[in-house]
């Protein structure tokens, strides 16, 4: 079927990711996208056959109705075909909602009722799926009588590319941050926010044409999303990809693509690259040559100095350089980047006194000092990447100047969202006049460098994920077993990484029943929500911290644990 029978609207565009995907199409350069299976290149495609395929997928959307400014979720692996689906949804003047596909051992019904709940908020009709997870999908969310329409990627796709034009300001994502509560959250990006930090994220870098990424991160989430697929790939870069599960089966496949193909550029978290270090022997290193890295993105959760300087260390035969790491900071709100750390230099970190930190104040403390001396030690995130501004702000809310005080971090700028989808309250909460818009996290700076001191928001991050708080607590509380729900759940620094330490009230004494408890709670939260708790600590009725309203709170937690005899850092 023509453009014209579609009643599409075609032209010279010039503003949308569409169009950077056919300026980089054009340039005829052969690089393109490859996925790995394992060791082994399992596809491939061109970014100019990838233009084509997605105009191809564009009228196959429009041909079953589809129009402009429809949110079309893709639920898909990382793939090629996720690839398609995106570029795909766009240029047919859509806006994709990126879900994630069901996660190998969790309740697929729970899976389905949290991404049900996404798709309704947005109004979703249509889901770009393939063959084996369209099969899972189609008997609950599906079918004659189903909510959403699921469709083959592979069997959308059309003879005859159709690209609609749209406007720099139109949505072109919503990218759901985590969480099952009654009323998500959908960060609203345009083409011209998520076009200005991939600009951002490349003058940062560096990045051009000569580069090569390589990323294991998942790309239903704006880290793998923005930072690993597009930012390379309209930069026209060649970008590898290779699943989240075959690097948690053996992250040293990452670590042979890279060395194998002379890969610059990678984005993890923290626990990614402690995960990496942990798994590979020291007598496999000289094995690998890790000379051309020059780009190792640390983000998305609490950057353990520590873990850099042993990573560092245990990959310099194989030729790592501890310059090429550089500390990020960043979030779905900025679509993604926010500051960087100057490339080809020595992370920096600062010493500080953990108790007057805690108050907000900034403290400087004696590097590696123990007893009343001992300190944290807090990696330097950099500075604003480009059209990006950060402010702190006091609880007063006056904005915070002096270097020795912490305050909340806000952001606005050219890649700063406008809003949430269809959640107004959420949306009035979080963006401030004058464009500002509150981050929930806190922060100081020095010598115009920002160091995350913390978070206010509720948010666990573990390997690189974020859930939220009272999602775990609401899953683990009710385990039977557990006193009237009372759970809390928490982010604990430990000595080799950060994981999440469930603090559960309850009535058992015996042994035998206190280790059941134990496993139960541990296989709902796992079940539920696909993340096992490093550890569960069980305390009598009325140990956890209160209101004075009786109501749960996270602030004590840290000396509940260190009275149950648990360890965090």
């Amino acid at each position: 079927m023509r453009a014209e029978e579609l009643g599409v609207i075609t032209g010279e565009g010039g503003g949308s990711l569409v169009d950077a995907l056919a300026a980089v199409a054009a340039r005829g350069s052969g690089h393109g996208m490859r996925l790995f299976r394992g060791d082994e290149e399992a596809e491939r495609v061109t970014f100019g056959r990838l233009y084509t395929e997605a105009g191809e997928v564009a009228c196959g959307l429009l041909e079953r109705g589809v129009v402009r400014g429809e949110r079309v979720a893709i639920a898909l692996p990382t793939s090629i075909d996720f690839a398609r689906a995106f570029f795909g949804v766009l240029a047919a003047g859509a806006v994709p909602v990126p879900v994630p596909p069901p996660v190998r051992f969790a309740s697929l019904d729970i899976h389905l009722r949290r991404i049900a709940l996404v798709m309704r908020q947005s109004k979703v009709r249509v889901v770009l799926s393939d063959k084996m997870l369209g099969g899972l999908l189609e008997p609950t969310l599906g079918g004659a009588d189903g909510e959403f329409k699921i469709l083959d990627v592979a069997l959308t796709r059309a003879p005859s590319p159709v690209y609609v034009d749209v406007a720099a300001d139109d949505p072109a994502l919503v990218q759901y941050t985590s969480g099952t509560s009654a009323s998500p959250k959908g960060v609203v990006l345009t083409h011209a926010n998520l076009l200005a930090n991939v600009d951002a994220i490349a003058g940062g870098l560096g990045i051009d044409d000569s580069d090569v990424s390589c990323n294991w991160l998942p790309l239903f989430h704006d880290m793998g999303l923005i930072g690993a697929f597009l930012s390379p790939a309209l930069n026209d870069a060649e970008t590898y990809l290779l699943p989240p599960e075959d690097f948690l089966r053996d992250p040293g496949r990452w670590l042979r693509i890279i060395s194998r193909y002379g890969v610059t550029a990678t984005t993890a978290p923290n626990s990614g690259y402690l995960y990496a270090l942990r798994r590979t022997p020291a007598a496999r290193v000289p094995e690998l040559d890790l000379s051309r890295w020059r780009s190792a993105l640390n983000g998305a959760e609490l950057i353990d100095p520590d873990t850099l300087r042993r990573f560092s260390a245990h990959f310099a035969p194989a030729g790592f350089r501890p310059d090429a790491f550089l500390p990020v900071y960043g979030l779905a709100e900025g679509s993604l980047a926010v500051t960087f750390a100057p490339t080809g230099r020595a992370v920096r970190t600062t010493w500080v006194r953990r108790e007057p930190l805690s108050r907000g104040v900034v403290v400087p403390a004696p590097a590696g000092g123990e007893g009343a001396d001992a300190g944290r030690e807090i990696v330097s995130v950099g500075f604003p990447v480009a059209n990006t501004e950060v402010r702190l702000v006091g609880e007063d809310g006056t904005e915070v100047t002096d270097p020795s005080l912490v305050g909340e971090i806000q952001i606005r700028g050219a890649s700063v969202m406008r809003g949430y989808e269809d959640n107004e309250p959420a949306t009035r909460a979080t963006v401030l006049p004058g464009g500002w818009v509150s981050t929930g996290d806190l922060g100081f700076r020095q010598d115009g460098e920002l160091f995350i001191a913390g978070r206010r928001k509720e948010v666990i991050i573990v390997f690189g994920q974020n859930y939220y708080a009272s999602d775990i607590e609401s899953v683990a509380g009710r385990v039977d077993g557990v006193t009237n729900e009372a759970v809390l759940a928490a982010a604990v620094t430990f000595p080799d990484g950060e994981g999440l330490v469930l603090v559960a009230e309850t009535k058992e004494s015996e042994a035998g029943a206190r280790e059941e408890l134990i496993a139960r709670l541990r296989f709902a939260v796992s079940d539920s929500l696909g993340l096992t708790p490093r550890d569960i600590v069980l305390v009598r009725r009325g140990r956890l911290p209160r209101t004075s309203s009786g109501k749960l709170q996270r602030h004590g937690v840290e000396e509940v644990l260190a009275a149950a005899g648990a360890d965090p850092v």
